[in-house]
């Protein structure tokens, strides 16, 4: 049914794998188009609890190399509607009415921190690592910035983003991407006790608190949605986003890398 996810079921839990191992489970427009179709099968069959991991030992390296490569060369308008593709996915991540639960068991890049972000609980393996590279490659973390800053806050938002920084799965815990760390041996386990901790609660309960919660911290607007996906749309075709993503393509430091302190 799938190319590049795999969703299972097992028990009342269902299971959405972001299955591209070989890529180190990278995404592409046909990964972004799965993820949304596998999230509203699960919403069909009237699910209520839904993990979302990697597979083999990476979560998502970001973007794949040859959606980048078509990027570069989009028009605006092209962007545009990328961007938007994009943002759609996002927001169904946050918006359906079960709970999920972002298994982060390795290495989280780019957008693959959004979808972090989007989920309701999210868990990481010791060892993983997670960053913002959008800014090495002169473009910016537009569309997941609404949903980084909802689940950290505006500091740790700028720091990591500015800096493109990397920062290891216990700094995720402090700032408040995610919930529990575990060590590699006690990840499955740990997930287990939280899975079975989840399930104690009602299922119209929790559907109910997520109605209460967004309520109260909305999703991100129409409009700051809309500006967020012109923004990246823009900084994709900009001089200095072409030469950021041109420059990691030749194996070459782009040139704003001449730029020094004294």
């Amino acid at each position: 049914m799938f190319e590049t996810v795999k969703l299972e079921k097992r028990g009342s839990v269902h299971y959405l794998t972001l299955n591209r191992p070989e890529k180190r489970n990278a995404m592409n427009e046909v990964m972004q188009a799965e993820i949304i179709m596998a999230l509203e099968e699960v919403e069909s069959q009237n699910g209520r609890l839904c993990v979302i991991t990697g597979a083999g030992n990476v979560f998502c390296a970001g973007a794949d190399l040859n959606w980048m490569r078509k990027m570069k060369d989009f028009s605006f308008e092209e962007n545009l509607k990328d961007s938007k593709k994009l943002a759609l996915m996002f927001r169904k991540i946050r918006e359906v009415p079960f709970v999920t639960v972002a298994a982060v068991n390795g290495h989280a890049i780019g957008g693959a921190v959004g979808i972090i972000a989007g989920c309701d609980i999210a868990v990481a393996k010791r060892g993983s690592l997670f960053s913002f590279g959008e800014v090495k490659l002169g473009i910016v973390p537009a569309v997941i910035g609404p949903y980084i800053v909802a689940k950290t806050n505006q500091s740790a938002a700028r720091y990591y983003m500015l800096t493109g920084e990397r920062f290891d799965a216990d700094r995720a815990y402090q700032i408040g991407l995610v919930h529990k760390v575990y060590d590699e041996n006690e990840f499955e386990e740990g997930l287990k006790k939280l899975l079975i901790q989840i399930l104690t609660g009602g299922k119209n309960s929790q559907k109910t608190i997520k109605k209460l919660l967004d309520h109260i911290s909305p999703v991100p607007s129409k409009e700051i949605e809309d500006y967020a996906v012109e923004v990246i749309a823009r900084a994709r075709i900009s001089e200095e986003g072409q030469e950021g993503i041109a420059a990691f393509f030749e194996k070459r430091k782009p040139s704003w890398l001449e730029d020094k302190i004294e």
